[in-house]
């Protein structure tokens, strides 16, 4: 074989593999009003707390897909109050938007819930992972998607107008790893509310 195949086939590999293998995964939470977009977005706390605002997710645990990974990160983050079994019933046909590094990316269209009920919700007592994230928001995408349309620089701060920040927030900026797979998304045509 030439190397222009070999090097194709190693790049749908490399993809086939993120997807299949238990790799990193989270969704964006979106719901639709009116003519904008607004993404559930949080905060993050403790060791993280410089990251900055993004969506949900995290590492795999042993045996898992994407997709349950993706659930489940989602479930902790938010506090248990999207539920793994709910999510996982929406993203089950989806394929992800899977980002450099091996992120899989999905979304779920959810239900409008006031950000402070998400806040508020009640979690398993000492469960530490039900913790980790907030506070949170519905931003706009309008404000995410001004910081997608350049290529997203790692040691920069993407700035959040202040309007859009609840009381408590630790940063104000946009968590750099999350805007990237989201112009990853963007420039693959991915994002659900882009394709009407």
């Amino acid at each position: 074989m030439n190397r222009k195949v070999l090097l194709a086939l190693s790049v749908i590999l490399g993809i086939c593999t993120a997807v299949h293998a238990g790799g990193p995964a989270g969704i964006v939470l979106y719901f639709e009003s009116d003519d904008e977009v607004y993404l559930l977005l949080a905060d993050h706390k403790g060791r993280a707390s410089q990251r900055g605002w993004g969506s949900f997710g995290g590492g795999a645990s042993k045996g898992e897909s994407p997709a349950e990974t993706a659930a489940r990160e989602t479930d902790e983050e938010t506090r248990g109050y999207f539920s793994r079994g709910d999510l996982l019933k929406i993203i089950k046909d989806q394929v992800p938007v899977v980002a450099k590094g091996g992120f899989a990316q999905y979304f779920a269209r959810v239900a409008f819930v006031p950000a402070q009920r998400v806040s508020n919700n009640p979690i398993p007592e000492a469960e530490s992972l039900f913790t980790e994230r907030g506070p949170y928001a519905w931003m706009p995408y309008s404000e995410i998607e001004k910081h997608l349309l350049t290529p997203v620089k790692r040691k920069r701060r993407h700035p959040i107008d202040l309007r859009f920040l609840p009381e408590g927030s630790n940063t104000d900026w946009v968590w750099t790893k999350w805007l990237e797979s989201m112009r990853q998304a963007a420039e693959e045509g991915a994002l659900p509310w882009a394709k009407k």
